[in-house]
């Protein structure tokens, strides 16, 4: 099968300037993450941490691998065939990212119905991702060639084919458990309605790039869907930032609710309670005890529960 190169290297290029820009992006994100949310557990500040590491090593290979195809190796473009270590490397950084990115939100479907299996699929579910990237780079290792990709078209359909279905469940669960809330709380539906709505989003361009790399790989002769999987990771990233600084939305839900004398209160849970993430409690007036705690990752303004138990 022959390829088109121009239209792979503009591709390429393209991905690479989206990808730097979305590292930006991500790295203003980390910074408002440490200085406003210093209460969170240190596991998830190391996770945060972590993510943005592998993001730099992608972003430093990503630009590299462009540098050689377009200016050690100008007027050759055939090199694009030949892809340099340094962008296959941006195989392994991206698999480490897909992980860590959504067990993250895996772990709050955990949180959310109080069961294991959600999370534990999609452990399993990203071990074999990671394995998969890891075939894959041994085998652009091993031949130095792209078109090996060919010979093991099943291995990168069904590598595509776990992000997506990763994408799908996790979102899918955690619409479902924030929806079964609603019907229960119908005192707090505007705000369930918020976070079913900031959980789509969080997914949506993930899912949507998963699906467009897919339609390119299978229906396209060239290279143009590794324009998309250079900057694919950056939006996994972005978006698990923006869903921890998004708790921003929820400062002072209780005293919104306390000013609008709704019965249904919504309060905030301070960060040295038991739980290691801060969570939103929904109490009845006539059973205040009786709290149903739904973990939606905000911080607690302190002073904001003062005078209430």
């Amino acid at each position: 099968m022959s390829y088109n190169l121009l239209p792979s290297l503009g591709a390429i290029e393209v991905g690479a300037v989206a990808g730097t820009f979305l590292f930006g992006i991500m790295t203003l994100q980390t910074f408002h993450y440490y200085r406003n949310f210093r209460a969170d557990s240190k596991l998830l500040k190391v996770v945060v941490g972590l993510v943005w590491s592998f993001e730099l090593g992608h972003t430093i290979s990503c630009l590299h691998a462009l540098y050689l195809q377009t200016v050690t190796f100008y007027g050759n473009p055939t090199h694009i065939l030949r892809p340099p270590p340094s962008e296959d490397i941006i195989l392994l950084f991206a698999g480490l990212i897909y992980t860590f990115v959504q067990i993250f939100f895996a772990n709050r479907v955990r949180i959310l119905s109080g069961r294991p299996y959600i999370m534990a699929v999609a452990c399993v579910l990203g071990l074999l991702r990671v394995v998969g990237h890891m075939a894959l780079l041994a085998l652009l290792l091993r031949y130095i060639r792209v078109t090996i990709l060919l010979e093991w078209r099943w291995l990168v359909i069904t590598s595509l084919s776990l992000d997506l279905s990763m994408d799908i469940l996790i979102t899918a669960s955690l619409c479902y458990y924030f929806w079964r809330i609603r019907s229960e709380h119908a005192r707090m539906r505007s705000t369930v309605d918020t976070l079913i709505l900031w959980t789509c989003e969080s997914t949506l361009m993930t899912s949507a790039a998963s699906i467009l790399q897919m339609i390119l790989f299978l229906t396209r002769t060239d290279l143009v869907w590794v324009g998309v999987f250079v900057f694919q990771a950056k939006i996994f990233s972005n978006a698990m930032l923006a869903s921890l600084n998004g708790r921003d939305r929820f400062r002072g839900l209780d005293d919104v609710e306390e000013r609008s004398g709704k019965v249904t209160t919504l309060r905030f849970l301070d960060a040295s309670d038991d739980y290691t993430h801060s969570t939103a409690i929904l109490a009845s007036p006539t059973r205040a005890r009786a709290a149903i705690r739904i973990p939606v990752d905000v911080e607690k303004t302190r002073g904001g529960d003062r005078g209430r138990d």
